[in-house]
């Protein structure tokens, strides 16, 4: 139960952070669609792509905050292992690591969320502490490149569908348009009637 509730506080804590990242990412992009068009940001377009934008970089957010996090704890599960496998000796295989990396996880619950299937076969098991430390910030930082990378994807594809369903407000040409066509169609009418 100790560990449900050390994944939920924790969890919460991710999303937190999460939403306050992305609040500030999406107010920074309605000043950058502001300052380039008007009427970028008074389209359907962007009313439509800004909350599942928003959504998206909420999920992104979460998990870079929480691979982050569990980043930041593996020098202190590589403490822990050692002295839980202090005077462990032999060759580990799939069952051994196994269970070695389900009580790593029961420990520091939050990399659970991350990582549950665990290989090291092969090693020693008084190596089995620096593998472990090495496997989980080589996989943070996939999840933190990967989070980064999927959400400039989703940025610079919403910004690009605002700018281009733009409603042309601040585009004096669109007007000058509309302004001949109409003088154009007055003019037909004008001719037809002399004779």
């Amino acid at each position: 139960m100790a560990v449900f509730f050390s994944i939920m506080s924790e969890g919460v804590l991710c999303l937190f952070y999460g939403m306050i990242i992305t609040a500030f990412i999406m107010a920074t992009l309605y000043f950058i669609l502001s300052s380039l068009s008007n009427g970028a940001v008074r389209s359907v377009a962007f009313f439509v792509t800004g909350p599942v934008l928003a959504l998206l970089l909420v999920v992104n957010m979460t998990l870079l905050v929480g691979a982050i996090t569990v980043k930041g704890e593996t020098e202190s599960m590589r403490l822990w292992l050692m002295q839980r496998l202090d005077g462990v000796h032999g060759i580990a295989d799939i069952q051994c690591s196994q269970q070695v990396g389900d009580m790593l996880n029961e420990h520091f619950p939050l990399s659970g969320c991350f990582l549950n299937l665990f290989d090291m076969s092969g090693h020693r098991m008084e190596e089995l502490p620096q593998v472990f430390y090495e496997v989980i910030n080589d996989e943070m930082n996939k999840m933190i490149w990967s989070s980064s990378l999927w959400s400039l994807a989703f940025i610079v594809a919403a910004m690009l569908v605002a700018l281009y369903f733009d409603k042309g407000e601040n585009n004096p040409g669109k007007g000058k348009n509309k302004r001949q066509v109409k003088r154009v169609q007055t003019n037909s009418r004008r001719n037809f009637d002399d004779f």
